[in-house]
């Protein structure tokens, strides 16, 4: 059986983007990519089973509806993302920017992440989520003097944020300034104990001073610089981190041979596979822009789809906050949607029997509490 493959192109705010997606049929899984201007700058995976099908017409028809499927949902997500960004643009309102800016910055958008960013700055100077965000952008764009800028003033607003203090912690490594970074990856830690991202960073960061500052005075010696390494990798391997535990055995293998540049090689090459920008935040994001300004109405399946999304994230990193936070939010929405169901069928019930008084005092006691939960949900989201 052939593999199936769909292409695209999407015209979308005055740009062209190319969106190419394959089956391999023999590995089963599908792939999607989104190029510009010739360059990849996101792709989207999906497995499906190889079981044998013994007509292979109904397995055609499976495969091709699971290819296409991924192929349009991809194709409208491109064209609804600019769409939400311009509606947001009219609008004016800081936290909307930043949603859209990190949905841009999902897909590899990173200048016009920047722009939405910068727009939120703009309405808000002191929106520190805008500004870390902001951070990890010039990161991404290799204009690391900008991010520390930024990021040190976020600090000089609010030192609580362990998240700015992580960040600055990479960007002081990109500069090899070994010990700043060391300082802002413990601060990280202090603040969140449980932050995976920065324990690995840390450790690689104490690895590779070893090889670029192995006389540093300001940190401990390049013997107990290699300890602290191996008890923070050790730490990290306990807390099943599946994408971890996956480079932990070549990691130690590395170590005990004393092969400390292959061990930063193999660190510094997984860090974004094994802590990828927030998807599971991302998740509860894109929900969010579309319930709010997608303009169209989220049905029981669309739902039904985010919550298995993050029913699985939350499988996978039981310990971050915002899959719970957006789960939540999810499970009000299937409410509003019951409420909403609960409304069609009171009416029908009165449409069969008009003087069915019970209905109609169901009928509007739904209706008054569905105004309320409906002011409870935006509330909620804005």
């Amino acid at each position: 059986m052939a593999d199936i493959g769909y292409n695209d192109n999407v015209k979308v705010a005055g740009r062209k983007f190319h969106i190419q997606t394959a089956s391999n049929i023999n590995k089963g899984f599908a792939r999607c990519e989104v190029f510009e201007d010739g360059r990849v700058i996101t792709a989207h995976h999906t497995d499906f089973e190889r079981r044998n099908d013994s007509n292979e017409e109904l397995l055609d028809r499976r495969l091709r509806k699971i290819v296409e499927g991924l192929h349009q949902e991809t194709k409208t997500e491109i064209e609804l993302m600019f769409q939400i960004s311009e509606k947001i643009t009219k609008l004016k309102h800081a936290p909307s920017n930043v949603k859209v800016g990190l949905m841009f910055l999902q897909n590899n958008l990173t200048r016009d992440a920047i722009e939405q960013f910068k727009v939120a700055l703009e309405l808000d100077p002191k929106s520190l989520i805008a500004i870390k965000h902001l951070g990890v952008c010039y990161l991404k764009e290799g204009h690391v003097n900008e991010a520390i800028s930024l990021l040190e003033r976020a600090i000089d607003e609010d030192n609580k944020f362990a998240d700015i203090h992580f960040n600055l912690g990479r960007a002081y490594f990109l500069k090899k300034k070994c010990e700043k970074s060391i300082k802002f990856f413990n601060e990280s830690l202090r603040l969140n104990p449980q932050y995976f991202a920065a324990s690995y960073h840390l450790a690689l960061t104490y690895l590779d001073s070893i090889i670029h500052s192995p006389d540093n005075s300001l940190l401990p010696p390049p013997t107990v610089r290699f300890k602290r390494s191996q008890h923070l990798l050790e730490y990290l391997d306990s807390q099943d981190l599946p994408k971890f535990n996956n480079i932990y055995p070549q990691i130690i293998k590395t170590l005990n041979e004393k092969k400390i540049s292959s061990a930063v090689k193999i660190l510094a090459n997984s860090q974004e596979t094994i802590f990828p920008l927030n998807v599971m935040g991302l998740i509860g994001i894109d929900f969010y822009l579309k319930f709010m300004y997608g303009g169209k109405n989220l049905d029981t399946d669309v739902v039904k789809k985010y919550e298995e999304k993050l029913v699985e994230a939350s499988k996978t990193h039981p310990n971050y906050a915002d899959i719970w936070n957006n789960l939540g939010i999810v499970h009000l929405i299937q409410c509003r949607n019951l409420f909403l169901q609960a409304l069609t069928e009171f009416d029908r019930a009165l449409e069969i029997n008009p003087f069915f008084n019970k209905a109609l005092k169901n009928k509007k006691l739904v209706e008054n509490d569905g105004k309320e939960f409906l002011i409870l949900l935006r509330a909620i989201l804005k």
